[in-house]
């Protein structure tokens, strides 16, 4: 290995150098605010609703944590807040990890903790706004369908996420 001026190592190092810089550059144009409160349109709670027989800890849409939800359950409630946006159109970010189990008899461990991340989109039309408050979706809803799918959706209550 050279260290010399051009050498291996010195093309290493510019390599990493520039695959820092455009990861951090394109962290920085999400241009999703830090509080959700500074969005385009009004915030959203969040409510994690799970379908699967897994707990999962740790759901974000994008950098914004939308709780935790045991197996089969949600829909009781709701963490703040996704900001609001002029265009609901353009994908986002879900995380989350399913929980580690062990063996209620032995504690051996039967899963491990596995994170999971995936690309989704909020439905087309955006939240349904109507002259009636009441009847405006202020939830945004992410459902767990199965281990490797999550789904997003607009309800009026966070009840009504459980029903997705």
């Amino acid at each position: 290995m050279r260290y010399g001026k051009g050498g291996a190592l010195s093309r290493r190092v510019s390599g990493l150098a520039v695959g820092a810089l455009l990861t951090l550059s394109a962290c920085a144009g999400t241009g999703l605010p830090d509080d959700p409160f500074a969005g385009e349109g009004t915030a959203m709670a969040m409510v994690p609703i799970n379908h699967t027989d897994r707990y999962a800890v740790n759901i974000f849409i994008d950098k914004y944590w939308a709780g935790d939800a045991a197996d089969h359950a949600g829909g009781g409630a709701a963490a703040c807040c996704y900001p609001g946006l002029k265009d609901w159109s353009q994908p986002v970010t879900v995380t989350w990890t399913w929980g580690t189990e062990e063996d209620p008899k032995t504690k051996a461990i039967t899963k491990r903790r596995e994170q999971r991340t995936m690309v989704a989109r909020f439905p087309a039309s955006g939240p349904h706004s109507d002259h009636d408050p009441m009847k405006d979706d202020a939830y945004v809803c992410v459902i767990l369908r199965d281990l490797d799918k999550a789904e997003l959706a607009f309800s009026p209550t966070a009840s009504g996420c459980a029903d997705q």
